[in-house]
């Protein structure tokens, strides 16, 4: 099994440069299992919505190709489509990865004020405990 760089990722989704992403087409296409970490998923959206820029639909259709390709594996991939559900309700990525990744636990506590308020209103479970209310 291959794992993937968040820069291969970043190179397939973008297509900035047409060389590299032959190679990372060429290398899909071979039909090796390939396996993303989870860290990685997490960078490739800060990358995609910072460095390029790129709007949350686009980012979402985006994981969602990724997410349906047939050899490519993906740590915690229940959480990452949970993640991505949340995020397409106004949540941070990085904020409904936690949120997801917390399964099984009491409660996230944060000082985010926005993620508190938006997993009060969502009726998230576990729930988001805002520790500036306390």
């Amino acid at each position: 099994m291959i794992a993937l760089d968040t820069n291969i990722l970043a190179r397939l989704v973008t297509n900035d440069d047409p060389r590299q992403t032959r190679q990372v087409v060429e290398l899909i296409d071979a039909g090796d299992a390939l396996f993303v970490p989870l860290t990685v998923m997490l960078e490739l959206e800060w990358v995609l919505r910072g460095a390029y820029t790129l709007e949350k639909p686009a980012i979402v259709k985006s994981f969602e190709a990724l997410l349906s390709v047939r050899n490519i594996s993906y740590e915690r991939q229940a959480d990452i489509q949970q993640a991505l559900l949340l995020y397409q309700t106004g949540f941070d990525f990085a904020d409904a990865l936690h949120h997801a990744s917390s399964t099984g636990c009491l409660a996230l506590a944060t000082f985010d004020k926005r993620f508190g308020k938006l997993a009060v209103k969502a009726k998230l479970k576990p729930q988001v405990l805002d520790l500036n209310l306390k």
